[in-house]
């Protein structure tokens, strides 16, 4: 029952603290369970991990680690890097319904813990299978701002390596992206955020 308690008082918490905050879009930016903004409703397995290093077009960089650390819970560090300062924010997930092939699953989550942010969200999500569709349905408060949503699809091209293509709405503006698959356990994620501006960078989880 203990177990149950945790995610029931946080739910409480999270819907109370829905709208409220800034309207500046929360980064996910390709973090281990990640579209490319938006979170989905997995987590990382526990004793898992990514750590990821993106840059943008204007040279702001961003380095995260994603770690999961018990089952159904996953805690993330990143920093935000640009000319003028440095940024540290924190995060963590939990999966409070887990998804199985017949029913979706649903997350829990507080995104970009840092310097005046404070973004909870509440998102679930499938996959359509055999397609390789995965899609994702959330609604956000303080920086990630109300509805958001995203889909996936995992291609297996012959000549060329796992190519997962995604689109999403992170409630502010639309990105679309891409993470190929270089080796097992590293990433090159490219993605065009607001339909504008390019950002490229690696991910590598063992």
């Amino acid at each position: 029952m203990k177990r149950r308690h945790f995610p029931l008082i946080l739910l409480v918490v999270l819907v109370l603290m829905l709208g409220t905050g800034r309207t500046v879009v929360a980064k996910g930016i390709f973090g281990g369970s990640d579209f490319i903004n938006s979170p989905t409703n997995r987590v990382i397995p526990s004793g898992g991990y990514t750590l990821g290093a993106h840059i943008a077009e204007d040279r702001r960089g961003r380095i995260q680690l994603d770690y999961g650390l018990v089952t159904d819970f996953e805690l993330g560090a990143a920093i935000d890097l640009s000319r003028k300062d440095h940024e540290f924010s924190v995060r963590f997930k939990y999966q409070f319904i887990p998804e199985t092939q017949k029913n979706f699953g649903l997350a829990l989550g507080i995104q970009d813990i840092g310097k005046d942010r404070f973004s909870p969200y509440v998102v679930f999500g499938h996959v359509l299978a055999p397609h390789h569709l995965r899609w994702n349905f959330g609604l956000g408060g303080g920086e990630l701002g109300g509805l958001f949503f995203g889909i996936s699809k995992v291609f297996y091209p012959d000549e060329f390596p796992q190519v997962t293509l995604v689109g999403e709405y992170d409630a502010y503006s639309l990105n679309l992206g891409a993470k190929i698959l270089l080796k097992k356990g590293i990433l090159l994620n490219v993605a065009v955020i607001d339909m504008q501006d390019f950002l490229v960078g690696l991910t590598i989880s063992n």
